[in-house]
């Protein structure tokens, strides 16, 4: 059967354009009286097997296999079907011949690449897929390598997931609510619903299985559970087999033969097409390979196959891109997402809607593929499909229907639209099988036969129980009990685990699920990891950029420290920053890790490598990157600070940075690991930083530390990095106590005999102090501990990260796959109905509401005209520009829906973006006209455009997103009532009433509704606007055909009415392609193939390209099908002539340009109508915008209360660590750093706000290109929707923190502490504001953030005193700092007043020359000086106490008293600052780069 299947479609498939698709009743193949009937060979054994162009000696052998009879006419021809059913058929003999002739034609492809880089440049004009597939076939076959064949079973899978009622739209409360009630934790609520119901089929290896069913149904669950992704599902009943192996044996050790391609594409923006392809194949390519054959030769020709067979060819070294990151296509990046899993040679796999974006002869070139990869290497394929054409039907073997989890058909394709007709269904003309079945499942689109209304079956379960009782059923039960006894003799999985033996590379165990062993797989992360680095050489500029900026400034804070007493407290100060940059830095670990977890989990699934070995090869690249790192910020820091200059400290220093680097990059990525998403990352690392640098031994030292908490020192590790760092610095130094640097000091004390150091550490009378005795009487440092235990500390912990982190990586799962689960508000989730209700509410509705909405559609239109001509499109690329746009010119009139066409990557959706004005990068040529004007400043406004991309605010309902739009862009005088009404009328005449209280939710985040849905909520977003001109990007892309027609066919009465639609449509039906009256028609290179009507039953344009050399259509053909293939769309792309000239040298063209021209030169340069840019005034965009921003802010309980638990953990932390200060000098110095406390706060508040506000910025971004609103509103609300939050965050602080540390407890020092805390902590996220303002990504301000903050922190006089910095800044930064007046308003409120007792540990002790007492020995001194004399009556060891009032603490940092309403004064200038400025970087900022 396979011989014979396989090379009818070889025959097929490998004629050109030109002879490709003949008249079934030609006798031969005229090249010059072609025509157009593109038929496949169909199915002729009755049992759903296709069969390929076979030999006629060949023919014999088939059916002597299958044991079907036929005769020599059913095998001369097949039933044709391409596009549409009952298409013209194709002579299954001619074929033949054709096939032998073209066969002599074709190149030979040799096995071995000529050159690395080279084979997989191959010319698709020369490629064959079957003949490359049977060579590669035969060459295993000859080296003895066996195929691996396993089919699927499932019996009685029963699935159920999260009711509608299991989760109520989450707000702060019930955060707060799900909090306290702690009984319920990891207790679901709510009814489970049924997703799949009692299921059973298999699949046969060499098989072809098509799942159909409306969104909703089921489909991609089933495909999910087949793929042994499970965990998001709260129960499966039932049994899957692969082959005679079950599920669970299945997973665990072959979980990457069965594979899943969801609809959405996940890769690396910043690799291109051919990295991610060769990364993949680099971790699969087999241990056993063919004689003679090379990995990188295996990895080539497999290069070179799917660069052809999917036509990414071209498209190698272009980098793939995403939404932000230019790149490949829509349709490349599916086609490339398809071939990524196809490097895996699977033995079974699950497409799900993998032909979402493709053009509809792309979508058939993938599916052939899949059909000629199932036939000869005996795969097991599952395949979802929405708005798939006959042709693609046709290629399949079985068939499941689904709908609302029920099966209503399981068997043949063959027999699928007879099974539905003898039940009483009708099937229209022209409308596809695959439509026909889907409509079946819908009361508004399905068609009974006269006199079948009261027989057919009318809702799920009773379709399932016709199917169950129906011969049909007990075929296919009777055929599974026949293959599952064939599986039980021939044991196929036998073959199967000697073929996966032979595949797994040496070292590789062969019970594991990955083909390469753990060297080959951190090798080739490795090199992705370089490439990924390499891609982006921004953020490695700017993170070494960041490393000597930062470097240079530290350094010229701490210019040339003196070995002095005082240069020894500045070296502390110095180091303690070098550590914590280091560590702060490697805070932008924890955002890459967190932003390629998606393709982490796809590649899990993949079994393409284990997640640990992706970690150490992060660890092993971090070395070289690291080193460099260090280095950099080494060279401009160490030298200028004056640090010791020997070879031993220098070398040091660079490997204990080193090592701090490595260590926190591993705690970043642990915290990222442990974490279920971003916020919850980000929180517990601020969490775990503030405890890590409390505990340092440098902020409160260990002889001061409590006990309850002292054993966090040992288990920091920057305590060990920063023993380390100063050991190395100050072991063997000696500090000079002479002069100012001792006490008692002045012209009278002259013998240094009788004075005392000023820093703690030396004896009476010493003129130096050593580094050593300095540290251990200070921080109890010993610096014999430098290497055992502080550096080996500081390796193991590492090495302790680097273990933890690979191992919850490793057997972790805190992810977990998640299905979409509804989420609506509290009360209004929708109860279960009888399914008749729904069927007459579903019939009763749609007819009322199209009457409502036709006439307001009426009442709107106004006939707008738009024309655009010459717009040329370029864009700059490396080495110069680039066109994508050449010459494009067109027209759209009222009542004209213009369909806008091409292959995928011929720029479709970039012409789109020029007319809509949407580009912002690159440069725009061409001339533009509404109504006969040049466009006014309302045109973006009054114009819809539903892009490609659904781009939603999240935290909103769906009611509540149509009624912000409508509010903002219809008309100020439309009264409210009516826009809300009008908003209700959508929501019915789009099927969307039912999920109006739904909140359109979070995809990726598991909850929201589905993607078909937002699909639907984008066309309605737009509609509700009742917009003068649409232009709509794949409408219809991953909907159903009943939805899709509900589109067009809506925007079809739109165009009736008077508007002029231009919309790109992908894949659209013959039944969807009639409604359109003009055609836009581009082909590779942006540039036009055609321009027209496209006239009844399609003639005008048909005869357009016939009569210019192109082939017959026929009539039964899918026209839209017939033109993509006719100007080279697909993957192949082949074309007979340029049909861009064509069209340029037509009358055509000169028609079209003379009706341009004449509009150009009528048209009135200025714009006559008025128009303002916003329907609505400023101060009403302002409340809208605010009101709702403040709902998704209430509904953000994760971002909320992971802030909140945040800051009461460093209240807490803070305030215990600093329990019940005392009135001692050294608590004068901790109460200055209990206070610094709040800087870690606010910096806490700052990481967090950033992403909040980069999101709300797409939105944002999205609606200002439509002109909702203007930049103002956005700003404003941004930072107003945060005050209220913080008035309560910064009260929670301070009652967690301030009288548990024991500060001053005065109604006027209580409450100046919290107004300045709450002005400073305003001041702090609009500056986070400021910075993510200016940084497009979180990258970007994880870098930059620490450079600031240090900064900031630095000069403000607490580390180093403005006294003992360089002129340079003391004389100006340390003025424009506002931490130095915050700190300074702090730290006098808190002081001023305070009377100090000295302990004895706090006392400065030297001796009083003979004859004199203590007193009379410091008169002198004294009189100039602050402090006292603990025993002035004493003759030795005099003890001096530095300060008698907390003043006399903070006038040596230069500080007064009277500064404090000052310094409030200041910050509040600051934070108003901050906004002006902020307010002028979102104008800006305020479009983004496309």
């Amino acid at each position: 059967m396979d011989a014979f299947q396989r090379r009818i479609i070889a025959a097929i498939n490998n004629q050109p354009v030109s002879t490709r698709y003949a008249h079934s009743n030609a006798p031969y193949l005229d090249y010059h009286q072609r025509t157009y009937s593109p038929g496949m060979a169909q199915n002729i054994d009755g049992k759903g097997s296709h069969l390929d162009v076979s030999y006629p000696n060949e023919i014999e052998e088939y059916h002597s296999e299958t044991n079907t009879a036929v005769d020599a006419d059913s095998l001369g021809k097949s039933q044709g079907g391409f596009g549409e059913s009952n298409a013209n058929a194709v002579d299954v003999n001619d074929a033949i011949s054709q096939f032998e002739e073209l066969k002599r034609e074709l190149t030979n492809i040799s096995r071995k690449a000529t050159s690395e880089g080279k084979v997989e440049e191959g010319s698709p004009d020369t490629f064959d897929l079957t003949e490359f597939l049977h060579g590669v076939s035969k060459e295993r076959g000859t080296a003895g390598l066996q195929e691996k064949r396993l089919g699927l079973i499932w019996k009685n899978l029963t699935v159920k997931g999260q009711g509608a009622d299991a989760r109520s739209i989450e707000t702060v409360f019930s955060g707060i609510e799900k909090v306290l009630k702690f009984w319920k934790w990891g207790r679901s609520s709510g009814t489970d619903r049924t997703i799949l119901n009692d299921l059973t089929g298999f699949v046969k290896d060499g098989e072809m299985l098509l799942v159909l069913g409306r969104p909703g149904a089921g489909c991609t669950s089933l495909l999910r559970v087949l793929s042994g992704m499970r965990a998001s599902f709260t129960e499966i009943t039932g049994d899957v087999y692969y082959g005679d192996m079950e599920a669970k044996e299945f997973a665990k050790h072959y979980r990457g033969e069965v594979c899943y391609n969801g609809e959405e594409d996940m890769n690396y923006p910043t690799l291109t097409t051919r990295q991610t392809l060769q990364f993949a194949l680099r971790n699969k390519t087999p241990g056993k390979l063919l004689p003679e054959q090379t990995r990188n030769e295996f990895i080539n020709k497999t290069l070179y196959l799917l660069g052809n067979m999917l036509g990414l060819t071209k498209q190698m070294d272009t980098m793939v891109g995403n939404a932000f990151v230019r790149g490949l296509s829509g349709g490349e990046r599916k086609r490339l997402s398809i071939a990524e899993q196809m490097t895996t040679r699977s033995t079974i796999n699950c497409w799900d809607c993998s032909t979402r974006g493709l053009d509809a002869s792309s979508a058939l070139d993938y599916v052939r593929s899949l059909r000629i990869l199932t036939n000869i290497f005996h795969n097991t394929t599952v395949s979802t499909l929405y708005q798939a054409s006959d042709s693609i039907f046709n290629l399949f073997d079985k068939l499941l229907v689904l709908d609302e989890g029920h099966v209503i058909y399981f068997g043949p394709t063959t027999t699928a639209k007879a099974y539905f007709e003898d039940m009483g269904f009708l099937c229209p003309p022209r409308k596809s099988t695959p439509d026909f079945l889907t409509g079946l499942c819908n009361p508004l689109e399905r068609e009974m036969k006269p006199g079948f209304e009261e027989k057919v079956p009318l809702d799920a379960v009773a379709f399932e129980e016709r199917y169950r009782s129906s011969e049909m059923c007990s075929r296919m039960i009777k055929e599974l009990a026949q293959y599952e006894e064939e599986i039980a003799q021939t044991k196929p999985s036998v073959q199967f685990r000697n073929a996966m033996q032979a595949e797994h590379q040496k070292h590789s165990p062969f019970r594991s699920p990955y083909t390469a062993n753990y060297f080959q797989q951190v090798k080739a992360l490795t090199i992705r990891q370089y490439q990924l680095i390499m891609g982006d050489k921004g953020a490695l500029i700017t993170r070494y950029g960041t490393m000597i900026f930062q470097g240079l400034i530290m350094a010229s804070c701490f210019y040339l420290m003196p070995l002095t007493a005082t240069g020894a407290f500045s070296r502390g100060g110095a180091l303690f920053f070098c550590a914590l940059f280091n560590a702060l830095i490697s805070q932008s670990a924890l955002v890459t890790y967190m932003q390629g977890r998606p393709v982490l989990e796809k590649h899990k699934q993949y079994a393409l490598y284990r997640p640990s070995a992706f970690y150490l090869a992060q660890v092993v690249l971090d070395v070289p990157l690291a080193l460099v790192q260090v280095l950099a910020f080494q060279i401009a820091a160490y030298f200028m600070m004056g640090l010791e200059l020997t070879g031993g400290k220098f070398f040091t220093f660079t490997i204990i940075l080193f090592f701090i680097n490595m260590t926190m990059n591993g705690f970043f990525r642990f915290c990222g690991a442990v974490s279920p998403n971003f916020f919850v990352a980000t929180q517990l690392s601020g969490m775990a930083l503030i405890t890590i640098f409390t505990y340092t031994g440098y902020q409160i030292q260990y002889s001061s530390m409590h006990p309850w908490l002292s054993w966090l020192y040992w288990i920091d590790p920057i305590t060990y990095g920063f023993k380390a760092l100063i050991s190395n610095e100050m072991k063997g130094q000696q500090y000079s106590c002479e002069g100012s640097n001792s006490i008692p000091n002045g012209p009278s004390y002259t013998d240094q005999a009788y004075k005392a150091c000023i820093i703690q550490g030396g004896s009476p009378g010493a003129s130096y102090v050593t580094g050593d005795d300095y540290l251990w009487k200070v921080f109890s440092y010993g610096t014999w501990q430098l290497w055992a235990p502080d550096f080996i500390a500081l390796v193991g912990f590492f090495l302790l990260f680097t273990i933890a982190t690979a191992s919850v990586m490793e057997w972790g799962n805190v992810t977990k796959g998640k299905s979409l689960t509804k989420v609506y508000a509290k009360g209004k989730a929708p109860c279960a109905k009888p399914p008749s209700d729904d069927i007459n509410r579903t019939q009763t509705l749609t007819a009322k509401s199209t009457r409502q909405v036709e006439e307001e559609m009426e009442a709107v239109a106004e006939g707008t005209t738009f024309s655009w001509q010459h717009i040329n499109y370029t864009v700059p690329v490396k080495g110069g520009e680039l066109q994508l746009l050449n010459d494009i010119a067109g027209i759209v009139k009222p009542g004209h829906l213009t369909a806008l066409m091409g292959s995928s990557g011929a720029g479709k959706t970039t012409l789109l973006d020029v007319l809509a004005k949407r580009k912002t990068i690159g440069k725009v040529v061409g001339l533009q006209y509404m109504n006969g004007e040049a466009l006014g400043r309302d045109f973006e406004r009054v114009t819809g455009y539903c892009e490609q991309m659904d781009v939603h605010q999240p935290a909103s309902t769906v009611r509540e997103a149509l009624q912000f739009s409508a509010y903002l862009r219809q008309p100020a005088n439309v009264p409210k009532a009516e826009k809300d009404a009008y908003v209700e009328q959508i929501l019915e005449l789009l099927e969307m009433e039912s999920i109006g209280d739904a909140q359109v939710g979070d995809v990726e985040g598991g909850f929201g509704i589905s993607v078909e849905e937002r699909k639907r909520l984008t066309i309605a977003v737009e509609l509700v606007g009742k917009p003068k001109l649409l232009f709509l990007d794949e409408p219809t892309s991953g909907l159903d055909a009943q939805s899709s027609f509900n589109i067009i066919r809506f925007i079809r009465k739109l165009a009736d009415s008077g508007w002029p639609v231009l919309c790109t449509i992908h894949q659209p039906s013959a039944t969807l392609f009639e409604h359109f009256d003009h055609l836009l028609l581009l082909v590779r290179g942006g540039r036009t193939a055609y321009y027209g009507e496209i006239g009844k039953d399609a003639r005008t344009m048909i005869e357009y390209f016939e009569n210019n050399g192109g082939p017959k259509c026929s009539p039964q053909a899918n026209p839209a099908e017939y033109i993509l293939e006719v100007v080279g769309a697909g993957t192949a792309g082949k074309v007979t002539q340029n049909w861009a000239d064509v069209w340029s040298d037509s009358p055509q063209a000169q028609a079209l340009t003379e009706e341009l021209d004449q509009i150009h030169q009528n048209s009135n340069p200025d714009h006559q109508r008025h128009a303002t840019t916003y329907a609505q005034p400023l101060l009403v965009q302002f409340q809208l915008v605010f009101k709702r921003m403040s709902i998704a802010y209430w509904r953000s309980p994760d971002y909320n209360l992971g802030r909140l638990i945040n800051v009461m953990f460093t209240s807490l932390m803070t305030g215990f660590t600093f329990w019940k200060l005392t009135a001692s000098a050294i608590d004068l110095q901790n109460r200055l750093f209990a206070l610094f406390g709040t800087f870690i706060m606010a910096n806490t508040l700052i990481i967090l706000a950033q992403p909040k506000f980069m999101t709300e910025r797409q939105w944002f971004r999205r609606e200002y290109a439509s002109k909702y609103y203007g930049w103002a509103p956005f700003a404003l609300s941004s930072i107003l929707v945060e005050l209220p939050y913080i008035i309560v965050l910064a009260a929670l602080f301070m009652s967690g923190f301030y009288w548990t540390a024991g500060l001053k407890n005065t109604p006027e020092a209580c409450g100046y502490f919290y107004i300045l805390l709450v002005v400073f902590v305003f001041w702090a996220v609009s500056f986070g504001f400021l910075i993510a303002a200016v940084s497009e990504s979180p990258t970007v301000a994880a870098v930059v953030n620490p450079v600031l903050v240090t900064f900031l922190i630095l000069f403000a006089g607490l580390v180093q005193s403005p006294s003992a910095m360089p002129k340079f800044w003391s004389s100006w930064v340390y003025w424009l700092d506002p931490f130095h007046y915050y700190i300074e308003g702090l730290t006098v409120n808190e002081l001023d007043g305070l009377q100090v007792q000295c302990t004895q540990r706090d006392l400065l002790v030297f001796n009083a020359p003979p004859g004199q007492t203590c007193g009379q020995y410091a008169q002198a001194f004294l009189s100039s000086a602050p402090g006292y004399i603990d025993n002035p009556s004493a003759t030795s060891l005099c003890g001096y106490c530095p300060y008698t009032v907390g003043n006399d603490y903070f006038n040596t940092l230069g500080w007064a008293a009277i500064h404090k309403w000052r310094n409030f004064g200041i910050i509040v200038a600051f934070w108003l600052f901050n906004i002006m400025m902020f307010l002028a970087l979102v104008f800006l900022n305020r479009k983004g780069r496309r």
